[in-house]
């Protein structure tokens, strides 16, 4: 998610040249142990404007983090100038991009920020709460589970559109990429699937429509008579040995457990969402 350079209908701190006199700056550094991964965040911001908004309680910094291997995405708000956040190993996994912006928590009326572009002269805006005030370059870190690897079975897949044309069903290639499953995805059904997994409350629904029938299949392939000898098989394979409940098992109790009772999950999300509307 790339904040700057874009058009807003207002000026925008860091965005190309929206405000000449003022700068706002994000530094990161991320981190990891065995059970979390760490990303501090320390921001700079030289406008006068948005610093007493901030003080006033008007306007706050925030990160946006996301990693589309694990559907994971979320901000999270703070005023002082530096910031840490715990990630749990679980949430996140491969690429992982950060962005830093600053953003009205309330309404702003008649608002115009010192040192703007003289195209913006004289003018004065509407803002509404959530509206970005002031954006930084964002960055993207490898989460790399060194030590335990295969906590989140969806980091062994990855979507991606399919090269054919028109609408088919999804297709699976379990050879295509040593490190990865592939779930191909025909162009539709892609650009939908981009806009659900940025819906929270949908994920598990994701889960439980892609992931489990595709890992359904390839824990059966690892029981045939020629298994894969790849990286995404030997860890399932660990996985599966760690789950330890029993040979008798069949692939599909496997795989619910592997992805923590998807279905249950996606019943619950259901009713909570059916509770607010």
């Amino acid at each position: 998610m790339k904040l700057s350079n874009r058009s807003y209908p207002h000026p925008v701190v860091g965005n190309a040249d929206d405000v000449h006199d003022a700068e706002f700056q994000a530094t990161f550094e991320f981190e990891s142990d065995k059970s979390n991964f760490y990303l501090s965040t320390t921001v700079k911001c030289s406008s006068k404007t948005l610093l007493k908004l901030i003080a006033k309680g008007k306007a706050c910094y925030t990160l946006h983090i996301e990693c589309s291997n694990t559907l994971f995405r979320k901000t999270y708000d703070f005023t002082a100038e530096e910031h840490k956040v715990v990630l749990p190993g679980t949430q996140i996994h491969d690429n992982v991009e950060v962005n830093a912006f600053v953003r009205a928590v309330a309404p702003l009326a008649n608002y115009a920020i010192e040192g703007s572009h003289e195209d913006y002269s004289g003018a004065q805006f509407t803002i509404s709460a959530g509206d970005i005030l002031a954006v930084a370059d964002g960055r993207a870190f490898d989460a790399d589970h060194d030590v335990d690897p295969l906590r989140r079975i969806g980091s062994l897949m990855v979507v991606v559109r399919s090269t054919k044309t028109g609408d088919h069903p999804m297709e699976v290639d379990y050879d295509g990429d040593p490190n990865k499953i592939l779930i191909l995805l025909c162009e539709g059904d892609f650009a939908a699937y981009k806009e659900m997994k940025m819906v929270p409350n949908l994920t598990s629904h994701l889960t439980t429509t892609l992931v489990l029938p595709v890992l359904i299949e390839a824990i059966h392939l690892l029981k045939g008579p020629e298994p894969p000898d790849c990286k995404w098989a030997h860890v399932l394979s660990q996985r599966l040995e760690a789950l330890d409940i029993g040979s008798a098992a069949t692939a599909i109790e496997k795989a619910q457990r592997l992805l923590e009772l998807p279905i249950k999950r996606a019943l619950l999300s259901a009713q909570a969402y059916l509770a607010r509307s």
